[in-house]
């Protein structure tokens, strides 16, 4: 985690060091607030496909007119039905780097990128309950792989506040054999200098 924060804060200040056009992009950050997408995955009871949402930011640093780099990350959950409750449910939570091309023409940016990085599954899988008390129930969590491509379209709003919608393919791989499967499309702000 050190590592990946001192390689960061390297790239800013060579990034910043680089920079003396005050009309250049440098960065944007920002939430991805609005992540709907659909699960795919299985554990040792079931096969697992629902609806999930999500939550997650995105810091982009712009390394002359095409490359772009940062970091990346956010959680997601899907609930479930098994055969005891409707209450079972899947997260994921993942962070780290990704690196990309960028493109930007008036008010609109392209941009196109690879994510990898970290993350850990949890599954809280009831195989039956009653009123509030779980009878029989597996609680899982595993330390997971995380890889994406990243398809970004920012609209400015102003000069330093952009919409930005996001179409992502997250792949996590945990537990020996197992995938989860989200294909995501995220709707957020991003804050630009």
């Amino acid at each position: 985690m050190k590592r990946r924060f001192l390689f960061l804060l390297l790239l800013f200040v060579v990034l910043m060091a680089h920079s003396q056009d005050k009309l250049k992009s440098i960065y944007s950050g920002g939430m991805l607030f609005y992540q709907p997408g659909y699960a795919l995955t299985s554990n040792r009871h079931q096969t697992i496909r629902n609806a999930s949402s999500a939550l997650g930011g995105i810091l982009r640093l712009y390394f002359g007119p095409n490359l772009t780099a940062g970091i990346y990350g956010g959680s997601l959950k899907t609930t479930y039905v098994s055969s005891g409750s409707d209450n079972s449910y899947l997260s994921l939570g993942y962070g780290g780097p990704f690196f990309g091309y960028s493109r930007k023409t008036g008010k609109i940016r392209y941009t196109a990128s690879a994510f990898a990085g970290m993350g850990s599954v949890r599954n809280l899988h009831i195989e039956s309950q009653q009123d509030n008390v779980l009878t029989d129930a597996y609680l899982y969590k595993h330390p997971a792989i995380v890889v994406s491509p990243i398809l970004s379209f920012d609209y400015a709003l102003t000069q330093k506040i952009a919409l930005t919608m996001q179409a992502v393919w997250l792949t996590a791989a945990f537990d020996g054999n197992k995938t989860l499967i989200n294909p995501t499309l995220q709707v957020g702000i991003l804050f630009s200098r």
